[in-house]
């Protein structure tokens, strides 16, 4: 995602920042990125199972071997037996062919990643994912980062931004049981929230500012259904009353305002602070007028990673409304609806079933898992093919042991990636990727920005193996299956005149910034795109779904019962991306070779577990046991323990990463779950830890 120049010279390929891209920066992970080229262990072709073994084989027959299969299930009436899942990258195409192809199950990470906040930020924002909206950091003064650490899960330009706003001054609160990197970095304040405790928290804080009249009241007037009139049993009227605060009757039926029911609910949370979040009247005073104080040059950050809790969804829908509450839509410093324009690839769809996650999960961005128990029950269908594009699901998903079962179950998978994963070791056909470096790839709006602008990724050097690029791979499939006959060129041309960019204006360039204006766009003059074209504290949708439709905690009552067992909590190391490639690379596998797990000074004396021990950890939600060391640090909660998640390799064809680090996933449980966004609760998964006598 980030704007680098790449630069081949005597057959060495260097890149470096480039500074003239809107997301300019580099980090480790993209300084090794070179090293992919000629990594010993790349895929160098594609591959086709033979017996028990992968074997070389030529692009057609892989191509032929894929379309036989998935002609079948087309023919037979059933392409959404057809599963896709990816990691943010190919999204364009895949939702692309998923459309042509009659699938409408192609299927992403979200739900052990963003989400219940993307879910959120739909229901009150009529936004999307992260990339939809975004703090305005050069300019805040005052920003609470909860659960988040974007000096370790990492996007430099994220990073730079946010370093510029500390030099102006900005604030930062974090809310986090671990003294994470940003806290110890930037925080003028640390608040060691107990896992799970994030809902309740935001509604005391919602509470406390209701009480002392820390609103924007024109704001939410004009721009909110914060007036909205609804009935004792949260169905909506169609009116609007003049002022926020309304209780009585309408119609003999008992009525209130939406904001006089959320101060009644953010209420309970107030009076069970201590209870439910660990936190103290003193930390949520800190947050409520620190924010009423910098307004609206004052935001609590949208997140990324958000899948804690099983009320996950209602977190954000409170960090959303206090958002709104302080009127910071838009406006410099605030949190900003992003600019960048939206591309289409097709103009139709041959869809007619209903994603399979959304049976259970009506209102799922994305719920993987789902897909999972398919393939294991054939329930509500059966999902029988699956596509898995440049991402690790042994490394992502919750119980990876049930991931491995549901591989082992599939009628055929096929696997596009750059080297060999976890989940190559179970694929049918793989098709071997050219890296970065070597493909070109379509044009596309800028990610982490909140201006409009468009890059191109050029390649570097020609395929040093006998390797394609996603796009043509996909491009192939659409062809053979008689979807489509569209080519690089054509789609290319197709994107640039949807947003009128010259296309040798661009490839001199690199990216373009197109025309548009940053701040006070929305909702002031336009609509937010929400069905009431306003932000939504009360969730009709919800209501419709049988949810309670306006910001609520959930008393999930998972804790603790000894002094040997912990929450764990996971989260994203500097050195390596997610589940991705980066732990098959030498110097960063050296610079991070395993993921101990971090408990506290106190608890590890009690334990009598010294650092570097080598434990065993039992998951109760499981069942699953795994051994690893421990790492005695100081900034961690007594009843809490992390671990840095994608290590523990099952493949041995990735040399590298193989043996380093444990298998957190394992001890991850898939039932743990926020029932709006099917979001997997991962902070509340308990485990035991046990020092190891050997």
């Amino acid at each position: 995602m980030c704007g680098i120049v790449a630069t081949s010279e005597g057959g060495k390929v260097r890149v470096a920042a480039n500074r003239d891209h809107p997301q300019p920066g580099i980090c480790g992970r993209g300084a090794a990125g070179p090293f992919l080229l000629t990594h010993p262990d790349r895929l160098k072709g594609p591959l086709i199972r033979k017996g028990k073994d992968l074997v070389q084989a030529k692009w057609n027959d892989v191509l032929d071997e894929t379309v036989k299969y998935l002609k079948e299930l087309r023919d037979d009436g059933h392409p959404e037996y057809l599963a896709i899942t990816f990691h943010d990258y190919g999204k364009e195409l895949l939702e692309r062919f998923g459309n042509l192809y009659g699938t409408p199950n192609v299927i992403g990470h979200e739900a052990v990643c963003h989400g219940p906040r993307t879910v959120a930020s739909i229901l009150v924002l009529g936004a999307e994912g992260p990339r939809s909206i975004d703090p305005d950091y050069p300019n805040s003064k005052f920003t609470v980062f909860i659960g988040r650490n974007p000096l370790e899960g990492i996007v430099p330009d994220i990073v730079r931004r946010i370093e510029e706003g500390r030099n102006k001054g900005m604030k930062i609160a974090v809310i986090d049981p671990r003294k994470s990197v940003l806290a110890q970095r930037y925080a003028d304040r640390w608040i060691a929230i107990s896992p799970g405790g994030d809902t309740a928290f935001l509604l005391a804080v919602i509470y406390y500012m209701i009480d002392k009249g820390m609103y924007d009241e024109d704001f939410l007037l004009k721009f909110s259904n914060a007036s909205l009139v609804i009935y004792e049993d949260m169905s909506p009227s169609n009116i609007y009353h003049t002022s926020l605060f309304f209780e009585g009757e309408i119609e003999g039926k008992k009525a209130f305002t939406v904001f006089s029911r959320l101060k009644q609910e953010a209420k309970k949370a107030y009076d069970r602070l201590q209870e439910l979040t660990g936190t103290s009247y003193g930390d949520v005073e800190y947050i409520a007028e620190n924010l009423w104080k910098n307004r609206p040059s004052a935001v609590i950050d949208d997140a990324w990673h958000t899948s804690f809790s099983v009320d996950s969804t209602y977190t954000w829908m409170a960090a959303f409304t206090i958002n709104a509450m302080i009127g910071n839509l838009d406006k410099k410093g605030g949190l900003i609806f992003s600019k960048k324009p939206k591309i289409y690839l097709n103009e139709k769809t041959n869809i007619s079933a209903k994603r399979i996650d959304r049976y259970k999960y009506p209102l799922t961005y994305s719920a993987f898992p789902e897909v999972t128990k398919a393939i294991l029950t054939g329930k509500p269908y059966p999902i029988k093919a699956l596509l898995v594009v440049a991402t690790n699901l042994d490394g992502r998903e919750p119980n990876s042991e049930l991931v491995r079962k549901a591989l082992e179950k599939l009628d055929f998978l096929a696997v596009v990636d750059v080297m060999p994963s976890d989940v190559t070791n179970y694929a049918d056909v793989v098709f071997a990727e050219s890296t970065y470096l070597e493909r070109e790839e379509l044009p596309l709006p800028v990610g982490w920005t909140l201006e409009p602008w468009i890059d191109v990724h050029q390649k570097t050097v020609d395929p040093l193996y006998d390797t394609k690029p996603l796009w043509w791979i996909i491009l192939e499939l659409e062809r053979r299956l008689g979807l489509a006959n569209d080519t690089f060129d054509s789609l290319e041309e197709k994107i640039l005149n949807q947003l009128n960019v010259n296309k040798e204006e661009l490839y001199k360039k690199g990216c373009i910034k197109l025309e548009g204006d940053i701040y006070e766009v929305y909702p002031y003059k336009r609509q937010l795109n929400t069905p009431s074209g306003r932000i939504e504290i009360y969730s009709e949708r919800l209501y419709r779904n049988g949810y309670f439709p306006i910001p609520t905690f959930v008393d999930n009552k998972v804790k603790p019962n000894d002094v040997d067992e912990f929450y764990l909590i996971t989260g994203h190391t500097l050195y390596h991306t997610q589940d991705s490639i980066t732990f098959d690379i030498p110097t960063l596998i050296k610079l991070a070779p395993d993921n101990p797990v971090w408990i506290s000074p106190k608890r590890a004396s009690t334990l009598k577990i010294k650092d570097g021990d080598a434990v065993e950890l039992f998951s109760t939600t499981t069942g699953q046991k795994v051994s690893c060391k421990v790492k005695v640090a100081e900034g961690i909660r007594d009843d809490t323990a992390f671990a840095y998640f994608g290590f523990g390799r099952h493949s041995k064809g990735e040399r590298v990463a193989y043996g380093h680090g444990f298998d957190v996933n394992a001890v991850i449980s898939n039932e743990l779950v926020d029932n709006i966004s099917g979001g997997i609760a991962q902070s509340l998964n308990i485990v035991k830890i046990e020092k190891r006598n050997n």
